[in-house]
């Protein structure tokens, strides 16, 4: 039995585990520890103001936090503390108190917030000397112009200790602009996501709770627009393409998962899942050995879960044809003989088609979603599940967005929606680059083919790398004109978190 079989039917036996008494235990030690650690914390703050760093009265406090933050560790592997409004997290479990307890928790958040703080995550014991330093650190002046990294700078050579960002709610009520949200959502996963990399690559347990807040965001935006996530790997950034590809994975993941018709949560696992399943490419960089380094990595935070188990699976099959296949692999161990589970199912499609249609330095031109779909369509019941391929095939219709087309009458349109419906099926909305004598335009004109399809309609599909057409310049133009001509004033407070606890 090869070392991924093993791990797949310990990780069976870790689901069934995880409907007992002890992970419910765990999370009972975790927010009684927490909440010891954040109380501590906050007293040693306030101690600060009173006392230099060397008075008797940090002695006792230091030690106790240095102690309780050491169970925390054996426990957890990482303890992440995060700030979400009047709410404190120790690592997902959200920590709850009577009144009085919870003006503490309040007052904590404050004391990070003044340094543009959410989170504060300890990778390694402390000793309580360090312990007095963090916390003169933390209830000093907040630096003028970059409070965060000023912060960091004191707390560098203490520990390994890592801060993060403000979280905050949007206000209900206020009005919404969709596609800003959506935006800013993804601006908050590729910081998200760039950190997360960036933690596992310095050896460090990653914390699922800010992918989750992001996600939510994802999912909250894209019901109301789907095609967003299915013009996400167009998309233009600065960042790294293997950032980028874990945002457009996640986009057209939870497209899926939302025309499958899954539940909050599981849809929600959906999202940190896809955030998370290629990560083992920090460890081992070649494809058929970094899902089990992704697994191992994951399973260094401790404790077991339904969401952690589908966060394993997926990045251990995301690759996994969906067929059995009984020939040995390139790594030479032999596949499962059992059907990837349906989040890897999910993502395998999802990971393919941004492969084949996303620009990527040094790799040949992408195809155009049209032939994409085709060609995996070609391998349905081999390689990819038929029937979440054709869900798939249906939300994005006949073009699917991003699809380069010439028409009857000679222009370039760029199709810019999905199927929207059963009888609009092969019918997108289209956006004009090129009039019929050549001219290149800005895309501002916006066609209906479904109206127009008595008397114009879909001749043929270009190659826009062949025509000379950057479409991720123009899937930037048409979101930077409709961002535009909505309301002019940017809807709340953009949330960079949310009010569910990780799911159990």
């Amino acid at each position: 039995m090869s070392t991924v079989d093993q791990m797949q039917q310990g990780l069976e036996k870790a689901l069934q585990a995880a409907a007992q008494a002890d992970d419910r235990e765990l999370a009972g030690r975790v927010r009684e520890d927490g909440r010891r650690l954040v109380f501590i914390l906050l007293g040693l703050l306030r101690t600060s103001r009173l006392h230099d760093k060397d008075n008797a009265a940090f002695e006792t406090p230091s030690k106790e936090f240095a102690t309780t933050l050491n169970a925390l560790l054996d426990l957890l592997g990482a303890v992440h503390v995060v700030c979400v409004e009047d709410q404190i997290y120790v690592n997902d479990i959200r920590l709850r108190g009577n009144p009085r307890e919870q003006q503490m928790i309040e007052a904590f958040v404050q004391e990070l917030a003044r340094h543009r703080v959410g989170g504060i995550s300890f990778h390694g014991a402390l000793q309580p000397d360090a312990v007095r330093e963090i916390a003169q650190a933390v209830a000093g002046k907040p630096g003028d112009e970059s409070p965060r990294a000023a912060l960091e700078h004191k707390l560098s050579g203490l520990g390994d200790i890592a801060l993060s960002g403000t979280h905050r709610f949007r206000i209900g009520g206020e009005p919404t602009q969709q596609r800003k949200d959506y935006e800013e959502a993804m601006k908050r996963g590729a910081s998200v996501v760039a950190e997360a990399v960036q933690n596992l690559a310095a050896d460090r347990i990653p914390n699922p709770l800010p992918i989750r807040r992001v996600v939510i965001d994802m999912v909250t935006s894209l019901r109301e627009d789907p095609v967003d996530g299915s013009l996400e790997p167009f998309r233009q950034t600065t960042g790294r393409a293997g950032e980028q590809h874990l945002l457009s994975v996640t986009s057209l993941a939870l497209t899926i998962g939302e025309a499958l018709e899954l539940p909050e949560g599981a849809i929600s696992d959906l999202g940190v899942a896809a955030m998370l399943h290629d990560i083992g490419y920090t460890k081992v960089p070649d494809r058929t050995g970094h899902c089990a380094a992704g697994a191992r990595l994951l399973l260094r935070q401790r404790g077991f879960h339904e969401a952690k188990i589908r966060r394993l699976l997926m990045v251990l099959e995301h690759h996994d044809p969906y067929a059995p296949r009984d020939e040995e692999g390139t790594s030479g161990l032999r596949r499962s003989e059992r059907m990837p589970c349906l989040f890897a199912r999910i993502l395998r499609i999802a990971n393919d088609y941004d492969l084949l249609v996303s620009p990527r330095p040094g790799q040949p031109p992408p195809m155009s979603p049209s032939m994409a779909l085709a060609h995996m369509w070609s391998a349905r019941e081999t390689e990819y599940d038929p029937n979440l391929l054709a869900l798939f095939a249906q939300v994005l219709g006949l073009f699917p967005p991003g699809t380069l087309l010439e028409l009857t009458d000679g222009r370039w349109v760029l199709s810019v929606s999905g199927a929207r419906d059963k009888e609009r099926f092969s019918w997108p909305l289209v956006r004009v680059v090129r009039e019929a004598d050549g001219t290149f335009s800005d895309a501002t004109e916006e066609i209906d083919l479904y109206e127009t399809r008595t008397h114009l309609r879909p001749a043929r599909i270009l190659d826009p790398s062949k025509m000379g057409v950057d479409v991720g310049k123009q899937v930037s133009r048409r979101k930077a004109r409709d961002e535009e001509g909505g309301a002019d004033e940017e809807g709340g407070a953009d949330e960079e978190g949310g009010a569910d606890e990780e799911s159990k």
